[in-house]
């Protein structure tokens, strides 16, 4: 038998300190100061060195370009588009690539066959597949669902099968010897085993069906954001170019930050593989 040995603080304050140092604050005022900074140095290049380039605007006319667009009504209903069709895609290629993922990485047979299709068409460039769609749905919503649900499978399969597949063969055995069924054993072993994995995965799926949103719509659907830089731009309307473009940052940026939040409240033993 193995004996534990307990140390005891050497004071009353010892036993604070791991759960201070874990503690996350939720306004990163360093980042903030850096994009003030940012900001303010964009804006004096683009009034001394790039003034040279009528097109390249500064921060101020960019602010300006956004209150101008918030306060057309157009910006909301294509953020909103674009946040629906990402949603629904990312949450659909989630759901598919972690059943799959779980089915072939337990299973050795279907592994073996479907290995070389599954490296065959996740080496496919996204770009390439954007023609394909065009030509079976037209300009429409659904070419951009099946565009964002085809690219964002990939990582999501992938990184599950490798966490499936990772998951110590003797974990597995020792299950099996508590004569535990296929179902308990993928429940109570396997996936959370794979979860670090999988999250991982998600979370780049996430940021790829937000560029495969944009793309899309950029490219044919008459809607959302991709459509309004685009639209902008053919107006050479510079600042609203700009405009567009960091909302679409901004986006990005809080659809990732929901995620992280999610998990760090929902799962956070997992919150560190991210």
């Amino acid at each position: 038998m193995s004996a534990q040995i307990a140390v005891a603080p050497s004071d009353g304050a010892a036993p604070e300190q791991p759960a201070r140092r874990h503690r996350r604050r939720w306004l990163n005022l360093p980042g903030l100061g850096l994009l003030v900074a940012l900001a303010v140095l964009w804006e004096v290049l683009a009034r001394t060195v790039l003034r040279s380039f009528e097109n390249f605007v500064p921060t101020s006319d960019i602010v300006r370009a956004f209150g101008e667009l918030a306060g057309q009504g157009d910006l909301a209903a294509q953020i909103g588009h674009t946040l629906s069709v990402t949603m629904i895609g990312w949450v659909v290629s989630t759901a598919v690539g972690v059943v799959i993922g779980v089915w072939l990485g337990l299973s050795g047979v279907a592994w073996r066959w479907s290995m070389a299709s599954v490296e065959v068409l996740r080496s496919l460039p996204s770009i390439a597949f954007v023609p394909i769609a065009l030509l079976v749905f037209g300009f429409s919503q659904e070419m951009e669902l099946v565009l964002i649900m085809y690219v964002c499978l990939w990582p999501v399969l992938i990184a599950t099968i490798e966490g499936v597949r990772g998951v110590h063969p003797g974990l597995i055995d020792t299950a099996r010897t508590f004569n535990l069924g296929r179902v308990q054993v993928w429940r109570s072993i396997v996936l959370p085993a794979a979860v670090s994995r999988i999250l991982v995965g998600v979370r780049l799926a996430l940021a790829l069906a937000v560029s495969l949103a944009v793309i899309a719509e950029m490219l044919g659907n008459p809607e959302g954001l991709g459509f309004g830089i685009v639209f902008v731009q053919r107006g050479f309307q510079p600042g609203q170019v700009f405009a567009y473009l960091f909302t679409i940052g901004l986006v990005g940026w809080a659809l990732n930050a929901l995620f992280t939040a999610a998990v760090r409240l929902l799962a956070p033993r997992f919150a560190g593989s991210l």
